[in-house]
């Protein structure tokens, strides 16, 4: 198979590579899970530099999906929905279009994860909005429980929506889902919140929704993404993120020594906020982990939020805090009960130095913020997957540190998942209290082989791990 093509940064989309990858997908399982780990790394790649994969892979499976079986359709259908509600927490636009998209074309196999994943929303931003517009799959399905399921999640939302809980811009895919199911119960309440929002584009998004429950609508509807040709929706979505690569080269957004240089200076000034007073006045067991904080708060700040010690602001260190250390820190419980106090100390001490001016603020919001880091980051849904993988191996009493032990787990864990006859039945590993879902180690299959044969990764324990699935 043609890896080499879709890892490609220059050029046209490879077509031909695409098409010959969907007809292997359709024919060999173990074809799709290796696409997987690519779209993984693309994901990690894209914050160093051009990278295709990520749209490649969403749609190569969409391009097979018609000649899948159900199951195959499922599984790789909750790998997408898991994607695309990891894309909206990254708020990437484009990501998740290619993921709904993909997706979508799936089928109403995907409404179980797809509700699933609906319920565990924490909030209505991120991939809410394309999640909810998958729900209109729900009028195609011929299971009772999935449509029941269905309904009663928009009715739900749409109730949310007439108490006030929630905006009605947020609700307005629930409603147009029931109008296509043809679920007439939802007619009193679609026209309250019509006529509360009556004259505005909410209110004429309910009406339209009555007018599809009523066989009224007197112009036809657009196609929903996913149900346009593959080589549409990803031609336009791939000539935007060529177009912004080509603009991040032209202002050097990847310029590696700028940002080595910011990491650097993350470094120097974390040595010296240790040996100010401001450090040395936090309790022994913060002192311990203010290092690894402050310089985590600042590096993180650089390299995702694009802000200098200067320019740290509240939205800054709320991404750093609530998001970034969540998802990429290994570590206990104690350590992240331990940001707030360090992260304030730091602040305090960029303020005496006058790198930054007025810090009570920051120190306040960030002293508000104390529970919600510990238990984001103790939460698997806010993990990435580096993370999953470090704290599956933390749960088996395995060091994280140990690049042997966690070389062995990794051919365990690979060997696991691609193990036809294994009791989960195709569903996530559990370990403990941590799910393991899709693991593999941090390693490109180019790279040499963590276990230390000498070997590229595809070449070692990766093709183990396939050929005893």
């Amino acid at each position: 198979l043609p890896w080499g093509a879709l890892e490609h940064t220059e050029g046209d989309i490879p077509w031909l590579a695409l098409d010959r990858f969907a007809d292997a997908v359709v024919a060999e399982r173990w074809v799709a899970e290796d696409l997987e780990g690519l779209y993984e790394e693309s994901v990690i790649e894209a914050e160093d530099g051009p990278s295709y994969g990520m749209i490649y892979v969403p749609a190569i499976f969409a391009l097979a999906a018609p000649r899948l079986d159900p199951e195959a359709r499922y599984t790789l259908g909750r790998f997408l929905i898991r994607k695309l509600d990891e894309a909206g927490r990254e708020d990437s636009d484009l990501l998740m279009e290619v993921l709904m998209a993909a997706a979508g074309t799936m089928g109403p196999a995907i409404l179980s994860p797809l509700l699933d994943t609906i319920k565990a929303q924490p909030d209505t931003y991120g991939a809410w909005f394309h999640l909810w517009s998958l729900t209109q799959l729900a009028a195609q399905a011929e299971d009772a429980e999935v449509r029941r399921r269905t309904i009663e999640a928009c009715m739900d939302l749409l109730r949310r929506a007439d108490s006030g809980e929630v905006a009605p811009g947020e609700t307005t895919e629930a409603a147009w889902t029931l109008g296509r199911m043809g679920h007439t119960d939802c007619r009193p309440l679609v026209e309250r919140l019509a006529k509360k929002h009556v004259n505005t584009f909410d209110g004429n998004e309910f009406s339209g929704a009555l007018d599809l429950l009523d066989g009224t609508q007197d112009h036809g509807l657009p196609p929903e993404l996913w149900q346009r040709p593959v080589r549409e929706w990803l031609q336009s979505r791939w000539e935007s993120l060529r177009d912004w690569y080509e603009q991040a080269d032209r202002e050097g957004w990847f310029d590696e020594d700028e940002v080595e240089a910011g990491i650097r200076r993350a470094e120097e000034l974390t040595i010296r906020f240790m040996d100010s007073p401001q450090a040395n006045g936090l309790p022994d067991e913060v002192f311990e982990d203010a290092y690894f904080i402050a310089n985590g708060v600042l590096e993180y700040a650089w390299t995702y939020a694009e802000a200098a010690p200067e320019k740290l602001d509240e939205s800054a260190l709320r991404e750093v805090l609530l998001e970034v250390f969540p998802r990429k820190i290994t570590a206990e419980r104690e350590v992240f009960e331990n940001v707030a106090p360090v992260t304030g100390a730091l602040l305090s001490w960029l303020e005496s130095e006058g790198i930054i001016e007025n810090a009570a603020p920051l120190i306040r919001a960030v002293e508000g913020w104390a529970d919600d880091i510990a238990a984001n980051a103790m939460e698997p849904r806010f993990w990435g997957m580096a993370k999953s993988f470090a704290m599956g191996a933390l749960a088996q009493g395995i060091d994280p540190g140990d690049e042997a032990a966690m070389a062995g787990y990794a051919l365990e864990q690979n060997l696991r998942l691609l193990d036809d006859d294994d009791d989960t039945g195709g569903e996530d590993v559990w370990l403990g209290a941590t799910p393991i879902v899709n693991v593999s180690p941090k390693v490109g299959r180019n790279e040499p082989c963590p276990c230390g044969s000498g070997k590229k990764y595809k070449q070692c324990c990766l093709r183990k791990a396939r050929e005893a699935g």
